[in-house]
């Protein structure tokens, strides 16, 4: 394993690491709008059902959403990787959804 020896300033100023680092940050409030606007669409689901005396659970149309994920990723994200950003998805929204009721 190599070790970057050379400054901690000086990779503060490489611009193609500097470019690299602000996709990612673009990148991350993408990621967070996108949870941001699933969450409030959960939370809409969720008081519907609560009306309607529905579970709020339904893992039938969970499997289906899995399998959305697999069909849309195409083999960029590992299977592994994948159903665990899909549990965690889904732990969250389930989680502050009922949160916000």
């Amino acid at each position: 394993m190599g070790y970057d020896l050379r400054p901690m300033n000086a990779r503060n100023r490489d611009p193609v690491l500097l470019a690299l680092r602000e996709e990612i940050a673009a990148t991350d409030r993408d990621l967070l709008a996108a949870f941001t606007r699933r969450l409030k669409v959960a939370v809409k689901i969720r008081g519907h059902k609560a009306e309607r005396g529905y579970d709020f659970v339904d893992p039938e149309r969970e499997l289906l959403l899995l399998e959305e994920w697999r069909q849309a990723n195409g083999g960029a994200i590992s299977d592994e990787a994948l159903l665990e950003l899909f549990e965690t998805v889904l732990r969250l929204s389930k989680h502050e959804a009922a949160r916000e009721n």
